[in-house]
């Protein structure tokens, strides 16, 4: 999705959530500063893609779906659902995470990371350092080493990243109406976002995106 377009829908999502822009500049330059210039370079995230790639939310019920995915798949996984995916022996091939996940399990799986940057998550971003091989993203504008492709939360997200290299994307563990638990997250607020990826995934759909539900609720 072209920036002009999606800066129009974050502003809305800004105004629904009351998120200050300020802290979303704070969390992108920190990032970025962590990166530096060891990052995946857009074409090599292009070679990492396939003409059919299975997106992985983390989704209640993952584990009952994991055999739609077929054998060497290319996989986006969704924060925890790539330690799901790894438990079972599936390796993804890009993971995104917000770094609200059980970090220790994620820095044992040999994928490419990208590592979000929003307001409220400035004080877990040292932890990109430790990903070998990673790359930044934001939700505003980007820096030549944080990269926004589009998205929200980190399952949308991974959608609008297989969209913008024009893969046939194929849901697996998606649940828009009961989130997965996590320690400390209010379910409310967990379900106001999903929401609102549902919403962003059906946009991309309408403006062109081929989007296969293969599991989970729509």
């Amino acid at each position: 999705m072209k920036w002009k377009r999606w800066s129009l829908l974050y502003s809305e999502i800004e105004r629904d959530f009351g998120f200050p822009r300020e802290r979303e500049y704070k969390a992108r330059n920190i990032l970025s500063q962590i990166i530096g210039k060891n990052f995946v370079q857009v074409d090599e995230l292009r070679e990492l893609m396939n003409s059919r790639v299975y997106v992985v939310g983390n989704s209640p019920g993952l584990e009952r779906e994991l055999n739609r995915i077929p054998e060497n798949a290319r996989i986006i996984a969704a924060d925890n659902a790539a330690v799901v995916l790894y438990r079972h022996g599936l390796t993804p091939t890009i993971v995104l995470t917000d770094l609200d996940g059980e970090i220790d399990e994620l820095l044992r799986i040999p994928s490419v990371f990208g590592i979000h940057a929003h307001g409220d998550n400035m004080d877990k971003l040292y932890y990109a350092e430790m990903f070998p091989r990673r790359f930044g993203t934001t939700q505003i504008e980007p820096l030549w080493n944080v990269y926004n492709f589009g998205g929200f939360t980190d399952g949308d997200r991974c959608v609008f990243l297989a969209a913008h290299f024009g893969a046939e994307i194929h849901l697996v563990g998606f649940d828009f109406e009961n989130p997965t638990p996590k320690t400390g997250k209010s379910m409310e607020l967990k379900r106001k976002k999903l929401k609102w990826a549902k919403k962003l995934i059906k946009i991309l759909e309408k403006e062109g995106a081929k989007i296969v539900w293969e599991g989970g609720k729509k």
